[in-house]
């Protein structure tokens, strides 16, 4: 997780760019971070197939440098501490803001993008899996604001990456002052989302199978975030469930879901785990993804 470089917050002009910016702008001052506002535009499609009317780019890139500047009047407005600047580029947007990601710290883009009847745009599930720095997929409204003190949750399997996303988690839950729940699932169902199926209750976090070593890594990682992290209360949840099926669920109550790009599960070349991927497209809140930074290569 990086901690240098702006928080890179993608603009499209949908009604849920409103929330994506405030949610941007604040992790920003959490951070005390930088931001830039980026928007990419391209031609449209049928004028330049058909060539029927002139269109000059100058006008597209005005265009969109007004509606970024109009957001930077209400960043500046809403966060004065903060310095805000603005990118219009042109291009499509996975590319362009895949290529402003190599010097952030964070891509912050909304779930639905222009799409808005969609719970997860292309665009989103696009940049979840080939940023080049830390994803921020933000769902959710004014309406559906988490409660005051919902948790940030995150999952651990063992593998580095479920590990850098707890220390992660950690951090994201002692900036805002709110609990952090560390679950752990070992799978017993096949089919997690299939039709009629009940969701399975957690075990108590006391009740450890002590012949099960997850069982004791998994309060060992609790046990250490509480120490690295003091005055932050962690708790760690045990379940018998799918793990992915498992972190869709604890979204629900959440502020915040962390996950690691790659997972125990997930082979070498493969950019976004099997569970990882599940979450971002499923889960209730926002979901951030961590990057380790070794797939730098073009998307396929």
């Amino acid at each position: 997780m990086r901690a240098d470089g702006p928080v890179v917050i993608a603009l499209d002009g949908s009604p849920h760019s409103e929330h994506t910016l405030e949610w941007g702008l604040h992790e920003a001052s959490l951070r005390g971070a930088d931001v830039v506002l980026a928007r990419a535009w391209t031609d449209p499609r049928d004028l330049v197939e058909w060539s029927w009317y002139p269109m000059v780019d100058a006008e597209l890139d005005a265009e969109t440098t007004t509606y970024l500047s109009e957001k930077q009047a209400v960043a500046l407005d809403r966060y004065p501490e903060l310095t805000v600047t603005t990118r219009s580029v042109r291009g499509g947007e996975v590319p362009v803001l895949r290529e402003l990601s190599a010097a952030a710290q964070l891509l912050v883009v909304g779930a639905r993008g222009r799409a808005g009847h969609l719970r997860m745009g292309s665009i989103a599930a696009h940049l979840a899996a080939h940023s080049r720095c830390d994803v921020a997929v933000v769902r959710g409204g004014e309406e559906s604001w988490p409660v005051p003190g919902a948790p940030v949750v995150t999952g651990v399997d063992g593998s580095r990456a479920s590990l850098a996303a707890a220390e992660a988690a950690a951090r994201e839950a002692s900036m805002r002052s709110v609990p952090l729940v560390v679950v752990h699932a070992r799978p017993t169902i096949s089919d997690p989302y299939g039709r009629g199926m009940p969701a399975l209750s957690a075990r108590a976090a006391t009740d450890v199978d002590v012949n099960d070593p997850t069982h004791r890594a998994a309060q060992a990682v609790g046990t250490r975030l509480r120490t690295q992290h003091p005055g932050l209360e962690v708790r760690v949840a045990l379940l018998d469930d799918d793990p992915a099926h498992a972190l869709v669920e604890a979204s629900k109550e959440a502020v915040l879901v962390v996950v690691g790009s790659r997972g125990l599960g997930a082979f070498r070349g493969m950019l976004l785990g099997s569970v990882s991927s599940d979450v971002v497209r499923n889960a209730a809140s926002t979901v951030l993804v961590l990057h380790d930074g070794l797939h730098d290569g073009p998307p396929d």
